[in-house]
Parts: structure tokens; sequence; C-alpha cells
């Protein structure tokens, strides 16, 4: 018998366990009402299961007309609860209601579906749905004008550019407001005036939500920022300001302040240095202001303008070099083969030695076209021929060293070049192209007749 009781408790616990987890959803408006239009509803959405969530619930979409909403920013509290004896886990989603205009409102079930452990697929749940009422602002206060909070906190702090202010200083005043159960949005601006004397430049507001540390919002913070600077010297006042605002708990209309701030401003600084930063300069080698004349910065810009251009261009400049090069090579060799080289170098010869051949040969060769020395006797004079057979002679005769006079030579042979150069300038001028057109220079001549005279040839 107590086998099949203990049977029967296991089957029942496993069943248990087999079966799917349970869940509930809690939905509640806090706090509670009279609501009146600017305050913030928070709509509280819990959601409790015997089991865990697997992944975190998506917030459903609440959309009410003429309110502003702010819905859950992907935090939430973690809960654990006892209920008939049945512990629960889950989540609390905040939504963030505040009404623009007096009314009834209706805010319909919001549908969430829910990924458990020891679940097979995804449960599907609703909230109820609720409905409340805003009323109207309270007399001489409009819903643009007054912040609904349960309690509101103002502070003020002053930085100042230097402790001793002058013309020119700087003096920031920035003042924070903290609202609790009511959105940061909602908080109004602080209005700094204008102040004869300084110059007001306002600053970006920061906004920013109170947190509880535990996921939900418990308000809203404002900070304004206005800087003024100093332009003439003086006695100042910031006035002080005064924010007025609706308590939601007692429903009674309060008021939060700062003091004014009063400040003066000298016309200008009598501090000293306790030394002397000229000396300090002149010790240091610094005394001297160091100035560069006009035309010297103009020449260094050129300079590195110059550079720049070199720097851009260096491989056409580098391929221009080159073919220079090329050229001057060519022109060279042109020059090593040319007659006049042969000529020049023979005449260097000649003022050496009597006859120098291996000279002679050369020129003879790029100057006429051949080495018959024979040929060159019977060109020259007769006493220059006569000097170089001689000396050919006594050359080739024996193995004693050449004899005779070649002074004569020397002469014979520049006579000869004339001769030669007369000779080509010749041919040049006979084998000289005609013109293309010769009966156009015919026409022109015939026609140049100026005054009944003819006139002169070009």
């Amino acid at each position: 018998m107590r086998g099949w009781l203990l049977i029967a408790t296991l089957l029942a616990c496993m069943g248990q366990a087999l079966a799917d987890p349970q869940v509930r959803v809690e939905t509640r408006l806090q706090p509670a009402a009279p609501y009146q239009v600017g305050s913030t509803l928070r709509l509280e959405v819990d959601l409790l299961t015997t089991s865990w969530f697997t992944q975190a619930p998506q917030p459903a979409v609440l959309d009410l007309p003429g309110t502003l909403i702010t819905p859950p920013n992907g935090q939430a509290d973690k809960l654990t609860e006892n209920i008939d004896g049945t512990p629960y886990f889950g989540l609390r989603l905040t939504y963030l209601i505040s009404p623009t205009a007096a009314g009834e409102y209706n805010i319909p079930a919001l549908p969430f579906s829910l990924r458990l452990g020891q679940a097979n697929a995804a449960i599907d749940v609703s909230t109820q749905a609720l409905r409340f009422s805003v009323t109207a602002p309270a007399a001489g206060t409009t819903a643009t004008s007054q912040l609904v909070a349960s309690g509101v906190r103002i502070e003020q702090r002053l930085d100042k550019s230097a402790t001793a202010l002058k013309v020119g200083d700087r003096i920031t005043r920035r003042i924070q407001i903290q609202a609790d159960d009511a959105q940061a949005m909602l908080i109004p601006p602080v209005e700094f005036s204008e102040i004869p004397g300084l110059k007001r430049y306002l600053q970006p507001a920061e906004v920013s939500v109170l947190s509880n540390g535990r996921g939900s919002t418990d308000g809203g913070q404002r900070v304004d920022s206005v800087s003024y600077t100093v332009e003439e010297a003086g006695d100042y006042t910031l006035p002080a300001i005064e924010l007025p605002w609706w308590d939601s708990h007692s429903q009674q209309a309060r008021s939060s302040s700062v003091p004014a701030v009063e400040f003066s401003a000298s016309a200008g600084s009598s501090y000293q240095l306790p030394f002397s930063l000229e000396a300090d300069l002149e010790k240091l080698g610094r005394g001297r202001l160091i100035r560069v004349s006009r035309p010297f910065m103009l020449l260094t810009g050129a300079l590195i303008l110059l550079g720049f251009c070199a720097y851009l261009t260096r491989q056409h400049t580098r391929a221009a070099l080159q073919q220079l090069q090329n050229w001057r090579n060519r022109r060279h060799a042109q020059w090593l083969a040319s007659e006049a080289f042969a000529w020049r170098e023979l005449q260097r010869a000649l003022g050496k030695q009597a006859l120098p051949l291996s000279e002679l040969y050369r020129w003879l060769s790029r100057s006429q076209g051949h080495t018959d020395l024979q040929a060159l006797a019977a060109q020259l004079p007769a006493n220059a021929a006569s000097s170089l057979q001689q000396y050919l002679g006594s050359h080739y005769a024996s193995q004693q060293p050449p004899q005779g006079d070649t002074s004569a030579l020397r002469p014979g042979l520049q006579q000869l070049r004339k001769q030669i150069r007369a000779q080509a300038r010749s041919q040049a001028r006979q084998f000289r192209l005609q013109p293309l057109r010769p009966w156009a220079a015919a026409d022109s001549d015939d026609c140049a007749i100026s005054d009944g005279h003819p006139a002169k040839s070009r």
C-alpha cells in the first residue's frame, strides 16, 4: 500500500513539473486619482510566472490621443511575490502618461507574448483595460505654464572665471530642477533676463530622467545654464528665479525659487606680477622680438613654392635632363667625327712635330674622302709640295729619322683648306633647290612698277 502511495506522489509531482507554467498579469495606475492636466501617471504592468523568462518581453505599443507617453526604457523592476502560497517571479514594465487636456481616457488591453521556461511555445496574455479622468488646471494657471509633480527641488551654482571680476571676465549661472513623478520634458525652461552691461550667452539645456536604480523612473531633471560676460564696470544683480508648480499629493499650488545673485566688476585688474617678465625674458635671451622682413618672407615663400613644383614635376624634369644629356652626347660625337675637329688636332700636332702622319691622314679623309698623299701634294703650292715629298722620301727611304724642312707645309695646308671650303660653298650654291613657283617671282618683278618707273627687284 505504501508503495502505491509513493508512486502516486511521484507521478503527481512529475505531472506538475511537466505542466505549463502559470502566468498572472496585474495592471494598475499610480498614484491614485484625482489627476490633473500636466500630471504624470504611472501605468505599471506586472508580468508574473511560476517559471522563468527565457527572453525579455517586448513592451506593447500604447497610443492615447491627448497624452504624452514615454514607454518602458528597456529596463524593468524584478519582482518576487507569494500568491496563495505559490511563489511567482516576474517583471514590472512602467509607462509614463502625461495628459495634456481634460477629459475621460480609456487605456485598452495591451497584448504581450511571453517566452517562459518549461513552455512548449510562446504564451500570449493581455492586460486589463483601465479608465481614468483628468480635470482642468487650477484657476489662474495653464497646462503649459504649470509643472505638476509630487516634489520639486531647485538649486543654483555660480562659476566665475576670476575671484575678483573685471571687464572681460565671465560668470556662469547654472539652475538645476528635479521633479518627482514628472517627466523631464514637461519641466518648463528657465528664463534668464538680459542685464545691461552684461553680454548674455544661453547654453543648451540638459534633460535627463531620475532613476530609482532598479529600472524604474522616479521623475525628471532639467539643467539650464547661462553665461554673462562683463562689458562695463559696475554693480550687477541677477534676479531671483521662481518656479510655480502643483503638488499632486496635497493638490495645492506651491512655488520653489533660488535667491538673486549680486556681484561687482571693476574696470581693470590692478594685480602686479611678483616678478618682472621682461627681465626674465632678457635673461633667457628673448628680450627682443625677431622681426622678419617682408621681402625675406616673399623669397622664402617663392622658394618653398618652387620646391613644391619641382617635387611634383620631378619625373618630367628627370626625363628632360636625360634628353638634354643625350643631345649633348650626340653633339659631342658629331664634333669628334667632323672635319673641323680633325683640322684642329692637325694644327696642334704640327706645332709639336714636323709632320704628324696620323693627324694628316685623318684630316685628309674627312675633308676630301681619301688618304692619298700624292694627290695631296698635287694640290699644295710648289714649296709646300716639295717639303712634303722630301719628308716622305726621307721617312720611307731609310731607317734614319726623316730629314727635311716642313715649315712651308703648314701655310700650304691652310691655303688648301681655304680652297676646299670655297669650292664646297660654290657647289652648295650650284646645287641649291630652285623655287617651287619660279613664275611667281618673274610676275612680281614685271609688276613691280611705281610712278611709271620700274621698281628695284628684291
